[in-house]
């Protein structure tokens, strides 16, 4: 932290309030409130208390009007990772996906979010988590279904028989 009164040196109080003026972003307008309250002489802590700004955030937000006066205020665009399937790409996994794996040539009896990742990674040369193919595969409209799992309680032997049992009564 610096010293009281010290984070907006050299910043034009008249240029802030030109700026306030002018302004549309909702955030770049907080930043601005914050800024010229600070060098009214509020501190941060007196600012969170009469706006309910985090202490943190208006310290944060004076950084940034020290760094970027007379630019935008608002909050910078953010990158954030494009889909890197190609439209194309994109359809012929969906259909491949609503076949079975064997038509696809993959020896299994159900797509799963593991197979999938691995389909895509060999066929498209595009790597992405596990986790992402749960997301992708329900964009593809796909349910993914998972094999209930045996009770921690349950007795095997009891289940060999019950098996067994059912198997004879012809109920299979």
């Amino acid at each position: 932290m610096t010293k009281r009164g010290k984070k907006l040196v050299g910043v034009n109080e008249k240029q802030l309030r030109e700026q306030l003026r002018t302004e549309r972003d909702p955030k770049a307008i907080k930043r601005l409130v914050a800024a010229l309250e600070y060098k009214s002489g509020l501190s941060p802590a007196k600012i969170q208390h009469k706006y309910g700004w985090h202490e943190q955030t208006v310290y944060d937000w004076l950084d940034i009007v020290a760094e970027r006066e007379g630019v935008a205020l608002g909050d910078r665009p953010r990158g954030g990772s494009s889909s890197r399937l190609t439209d194309e790409q994109w359809d012929e996994l969906t259909v491949t996906l609503r076949a079975s794996p064997l038509e696809a040539g993959v020896d299994a009896p159900a797509w799963r979010p593991p197979l999938v990742r691995k389909y895509i990674a060999e066929n498209y040369d595009v790597e992405y988590s596990t986790a992402h193919m749960y997301r992708m595969m329900g964009k593809a409209g796909l349910s993914v279904q998972t094999a209930r799992p045996v009770h921690y309680e349950a007795d095997p032997e009891v289940q060999r028989r019950w098996r067994a049992e059912f198997k004879k009564s012809g109920r299979r």
